[in-house]
């Protein structure tokens, strides 16, 4: 019965994590910015350097958000599932501070790009929600029966709610790329990890 019930709070989770993926609330945020720009002019092509960046950044994005969807699976897997979960959200916590230190590092002269200024806050908004990710999983060890199951449920939300934030960032970086009028925006429209990104 107990395996159970730690199987349908599993399932909770993995609805929680990919569903979450679709979710555009922060598209209309990112949909309105770009006309706060000149609507007539466009910055000089991207930098190789900035191009670079924007690869970078796509990169780190599309690794956090599978890391993220992972602890899905590590809920499935049966056992120790406290440790487990553990375990994954110290990976997911690696991947985001690579994008936030990946995002902090934009070439010398693109930190007043209106386009940045999108694309980090989105980040900052998932590392906020990451931190109550990471309160629920800690909250599991321990915990057996109806308890765990209460747990993986609060685990799922939180993982639901993280993965709409990073959404946020991918589409935050999709609307630069569409939009094309800064430096940063065309290099996000160059580099090929971005473009994949469009099919997400």
């Amino acid at each position: 019965m107990l395996k159970s019930l730690v199987l349908i709070a599993a399932a909770a989770l993995l609805t929680g994590c990919s569903g979450s993926t679709t979710t555009t609330t922060r598209t209309p945020s990112a949909a309105t910015s770009p006309p706060a720009t000149s609507a007539s002019t466009t910055d000089a092509a991207p930098t190789a350097e900035q191009t670079a960046w924007a690869a970078q950044v796509c990169t780190a994005t599309t690794t956090l958000k599978r890391d993220a969807q992972g602890l899905a699976s590590v809920a499935r897997t049966g056992g120790d599932v406290a440790a487990k979960l553990t375990a994954q959200m110290a990976v997911i916590k690696a991947s985001a501070n690579t994008l936030a230190t990946t995002i902090t590092a934009v070439p010398v002269g693109s930190d007043s790009d209106p386009e940045l200024a999108a694309v980090k806050a989105s980040a900052d908004q998932f590392t906020e929600s990451a931190a109550a990710l990471e309160a629920g999983v800690m909250a599991l060890e321990g915990k057996s029966g109806s308890s765990m199951v209460t747990g993986l449920g609060t685990v799922a939300s939180a993982a639901s709610t993280a993965l709409s934030k990073l959404g946020a960032t991918g589409q935050a970086i999709k609307a630069a790329a569409k939009d094309g009028k800064t430096s940063l925006g065309q290099a996000f429209g160059a580099a090929p990890p971005c473009s994949s990104m469009s099919s997400e």
